[in-house]
């Protein structure tokens, strides 16, 4: 069966007209949970595979999603797609992804071809929400939009970490252990992640009365990691302490310090600003602010989902996830002779 079954043998298995089976087909609303059941019970025994081209064609969407990131190769967001994945599928929709390497140029190609192959919907985590020819771009287009922890432009959906709380609790971790020369590496404050881990730390060292706080901001890779946590321990009043902010960065930071020679926490503690695989099976375990990747990628989707099916009006929806700080042995009391020492 399946090649040769048509909507036809469909509607008749499942003694319904053939409008009713395409429209539960298309899923439209407009059909009661009795015929809906009967004819998806009729779909799985003749084992009807729809023509999605043609339905695509007359309907005006393709069932495909689209996410658009830097990397999607980055530690812990494995977790984001799988759930927005599933949820995807089981509403019809297939899922495809798009790698922009942070450069505006690849973003705006991206966005000129998924608009022209008729994307129904986009999730995408912009390198910048200061760029007003990206935003422009992005508020062009006439399909629904998520932001991945972005906040700009305003109109548009977003699912946000609450980086700012969990960088404050993380510094006043580190605080607590008489820590007083912590430095942040994280990347730019032109995207959310960036100026909220910012101002997080910044909150935290100003209340414990240190007015000038080390922030290194230009990524959140793990080159950037290894290249600025070996310039800082290399030069004079070398941090005690150090926050990777960025998913990627730990691997990096971790690099650096044991090219150094130096012990974790022994010399200096680290944390990081992702729970990843890395943070939790490091030796030693590195302490991490963590958040649900799972929910952030069900959040997204179901966003989605609300202006896909009809809600394509009204204020943006905003959805901030909170974080929190797993400790673990990578934190601990100042010890400086080794960073004197160097």
């Amino acid at each position: 069966m399946g090649s040769n079954i048509t909507i036809r043998d469909v509607a008749k298995e499942a003694g319904v007209a053939i409008g009713t089976a395409s429209r539960v087909l298309n899923g439209h609303k407009s059909v009661s949970e009795d015929v809906r059941k009967r004819v998806l019970k009729a779909v799985k025994k003749l084992r009807y595979e729809p023509d999605r081209l043609a339905q695509s064609m007359r309907l005006g969407v393709t069932h495909t999603v689209a996410c658009v990131t830097r990397d999607i190769s980055i530690a812990g967001f494995g977790s984001v797609v799988h759930a927005a994945e599933d949820v995807l599928r089981d509403a019809g929709y297939t899922l495809i992804f798009a790698v922009t390497d942070e450069r505006k140029e690849r973003e705006l190609e991206l966005l000129r071809i998924l608009s022209q192959r008729r994307v129904d919907a986009i999730i995408i985590a912009t390198s910048s929400e200061e760029d007003k020819e990206l935003n422009r771009h992005l508020l062009k287009l006439d399909i629904p939009l998520v932001l991945l922890d972005r906040e700009f432009p305003a109109e548009i959906d977003a699912v946000m970490l609450d980086h700012r709380r969990g960088t404050k609790v993380a510094t006043e971790h580190l605080l607590g252990y008489g820590h007083t020369d912590i430095a942040l590496l994280t990347g730019l404050a032109s995207t959310r992640p960036g100026k909220e881990r910012i101002a997080g730390f910044k909150e935290a060292m100003a209340a414990a009365g240190h007015t000038n706080p080390v922030v290194r901001a230009g990524g959140f890779s793990a080159e950037f990691g290894f290249r600025e946590t070996s310039s800082l321990l290399a030069g004079k009043g070398a941090p005690t302490a150090i926050i990777a902010g960025g998913m990627a960065m730990l691997a990096g930071v971790l690099q650096a310090i044991r090219v150094r020679g130096l012990q974790i926490p022994g010399d200096i503690s680290v944390v990081a600003g992702a729970d990843t695989e890395l943070a939790a099976l490091a030796t030693p375990s590195v302490t991490a602010i963590r958040w649900s990747g799972v929910d952030q990628g069900r959040i997204a989707v179901q966003l989605l989902l609300n202006r896909l099916n009809g809600n394509r009006t009204g204020t943006a929806q905003r959805v901030l996830l909170s974080t929190e700080l797993i400790k673990r042995e990578s934190s601990g009391p100042v010890h400086r002779s080794a960073l004197a020492a160097g």
